[in-house]
């Protein structure tokens, strides 16, 4: 028995195929179990954080939960939603075929070709220059469906149109917000826990809760096309937005890669890695510049003891993110106007993962590096491409001087135009361990107005 006749029914003309209905209960069935599976597993997450357990092996269990078991269950209960999906599209399809009646069973006219429904298994293993010949191949219905049906893959696959991808992920902040509101309920302290370190991890947990719940608002900004997503896959920390309109009548598109410490989150107020590439594209009163925020993966964004001393140094976690950044470029490049310029622009981190993207294949007319940290090993400056750098003295340059942090800096390596800046504090010995000079230099504030125009000067070739 195959998997549509199990579901029995016969429908007129000779047509065999699904019950519409059972496959809608079951759709239903499978997007509860998804929505209650993902309910549980934050609610086992609060159990494994409030467990009074110290000790080193806690430590571990509490590690291994958050980054192995919790994501498979977080993955189990995306693919009940996804495949809860997959039965409603059937079912749509078999009522439209139902109430076309025995002509629905007729074979083509001579001469016609009858085109199948876009899947999911036909971007399987293809590049992004294939997507896009794929996806200009289907009809203007097919792309609609598509988006309809699986917006998340159509809103985050390389090579599909980002006018395409815009429109899809406003289906997913939907999803999203939809879930903020019925699934994910506040977390409640239990005043029976007397572990002493139990009230430090609630109060991370409630941290981690209030900091979902606000995504909300920026979120029906997207839905309400106030705020344009290029990229949006929680689940795999993936957010993209687009600032400005890429189009034919496009001069510069910038990528721009903030550094350590960001994630969602930082977009939530419009003001945290969106301020330069904003600013940039404001300062363009052609109106010919576009900016891609990026953060398409998972960025250095633990404690700060785990993100600048452990995460952002590790040549293996920049060598996970700079592919996925390299692929989103080539995505880039595929609707870059003929004699447009394209720049990547990165703070901090956000220069080394943007280097990285380099060496996988990605390809920038210039590459603006932001009080930026060091290359990852084996890079080599790319002919043809123009290099800056921009910083004032902080703690990330005395540390690249004193060979903490990489070996080969912006601020080291030759190919890099140099600008240094006197900070607002003055040359005094503290500034050289100023992490506030190090945040200066992506800021659009008065005391960073040189650095910002000698950038705007570097863009626009002046």
């Amino acid at each position: 028995m195959d998997k549509i006749s199990a579901f029995g029914g016969r429908l007129s003309g000779g047509f065999y195929g699904a019950d519409v209905e059972q496959l809608r209960q079951l759709a239903n069935t499978m997007r509860t179990a998804g929505r209650k599976l993902d309910a549980q597993r934050l609610a086992l997450n609060g159990g494994v954080a409030g467990t009074p357990w110290p000790g080193p092996d806690a430590e571990v269990f509490r590690q291994e939960w958050k980054s192995v078991h919790s994501r498979s269950l977080g993955a189990a209960a995306t693919l009940l939603q996804q495949t809860a999906q997959d039965l409603l599209r059937h079912a749509d399809e078999q009522q439209s075929a139902s109430t076309a009646g025995s002509a629905s069973a007729m074979p083509p006219l001579p001469g016609t070709v009858r085109s199948p429904a876009p899947q999911p298994e036909d971007l399987e293993g293809i590049s992004p220059a294939e997507a896009k010949t794929w996806w200009l191949g289907l009809t203007s219905d097919q792309q609609q469906a598509f988006i309809r049906n699986y917006p998340g893959l159509a809103g985050n696959t390389n090579g599909i149109p980002f006018e395409a991808r815009i429109e899809a992920n406003r289906h997913n902040a939907q999803d999203r917000i939809d879930w903020l509101k019925n699934n994910d309920p506040e977390p409640q302290l239990n005043y029976w826990i007397l572990d002493s370190s139990y009230p430090a991890r609630f109060a991370a947990e409630h941290e981690e809760w209030r900091e979902r719940q606000e995504g909300i608002g920026y979120l029906q900004k997207v839905v309400d096309g106030k705020v344009q997503l290029a990229a949006y896959d929680p689940g795999n920390q993936s957010i993209v937005e687009l600032i400005g309109t890429y189009d034919e009548n496009t001069t510069t598109v910038i990528t721009y890669v903030p550094g350590t410490l960001s994630n969602e989150a930082s977009f939530y107020d419009g003001r945290g890695p969106q301020a330069i590439p904003g600013h940039l594209v404001k300062a363009d009163t052609s109106g010919g510049t576009a900016a891609f925020v990026y953060k398409g993966s998972e960025f250095p964004d633990g404690g700060p003891v785990e993100a600048f001393l452990i995460e952002a140094k590790n040549d293996e976690f920049v060598a996970a993110s700079a592919p996925v950044l390299a692929a989103f470029q080539k995505a880039v490049s595929l609707e870059l106007p003929p004699q447009a310029q394209t720049v990547g622009i990165g703070h901090s981190w956000g220069a080394r993962n943007l280097t990285g993207s380099e060496m996988e294949g990605a390809s920038y007319s210039k590459v603006l590096a932001l009080s930026g940290a060091a290359m990852p090993p084996g890079w080599t400056p790319t002919p043809g491409t123009d290099y800056a750098s921009y910083t004032y003295p902080d703690i990330l340059l005395t540390a690249e001087v004193n060979g903490l942090v990489g070996e080969n800096y912006p601020m080291r390596e030759p190919a890099f135009e140099k600008h240094i800046y006197a900070p607002p504090g003055g040359l005094r010995p503290a500034e050289m361990y100023s992490i506030d000079n190090h945040s200066l230099i992506a800021k659009t504030v008065p005391e960073n107005e040189k650095a910002l125009d000698d950038i705007e000067e570097k863009i626009s070739g002046r």
